[in-house]
């Protein structure tokens, strides 16, 4: 039994001729343009108070502290430091009084830095939820320190006791 070229080549080609059928036809593809429109404001948080965070031992952390108004009652906190070890993680807290006569009990307990990043390790931000915080931290008789173990590694003073090195309105 003798087969000739079109009867073996026959299936083959109707298999190819189907399928192109298919993908002409069967898989049409809407392209659509991203979006990229937002709320008014949504992704702006322009409003914000820095302060610097010097180093406190031979190590030499240091960086900035940044408050940041989201709305009347959420202040988001963003730290950078620099100089961390990438291994380490480091506590930091808002305390009341100045560096120098602060208390030993943290007013309050922020996120953990990361010393891979020098950011906080969980979040971008710390978030405070307290009515008017923004608003009256200017008036504030606090510090913050950054603590490796029990050393303070970096602190530096905010609120009245301390001018922000930038700030937005």
């Amino acid at each position: 039994m003798k087969r000739t070229l079109l009867q073996t080549s026959f299936p083959i080609l109707s298999l190819f001729v189907g399928l192109l059928g298919l993908l002409l036809t069967g898989c049409e593809q809407q392209n659509y343009e991203p979006a990229s429109s937002v709320a008014p404001g949504g992704g702006t948080v322009s409003t914000f108070k820095s302060y610097t965070l010097t180093s406190a031992d031979s190590k030499n952390i240091y960086g900035r502290i940044v408050f940041y108004k989201y709305n009347s009652t959420t202040t988001l906190v963003q730290m950078g430091l620099y100089n961390t070890a990438a291994g380490a993680t480091y506590a930091a807290s808002i305390y009341q009084g100045t560096v120098a006569t602060s208390a030993a009990t943290p007013l309050k307990t922020l996120d953990a830095v990361s010393g891979a990043t020098g950011a906080f390790a969980t979040n971008k931000y710390f978030t405070i939820s307290e009515a008017g915080f923004y608003d009256k931290l200017s008036t504030y008789n606090a510090s913050v320190k950054v603590m490796a173990s029990n050393a303070v590694v970096a602190s530096g003073n905010i609120g009245a006791n301390a001018a922000p090195v930038a700030e937005s309105n």
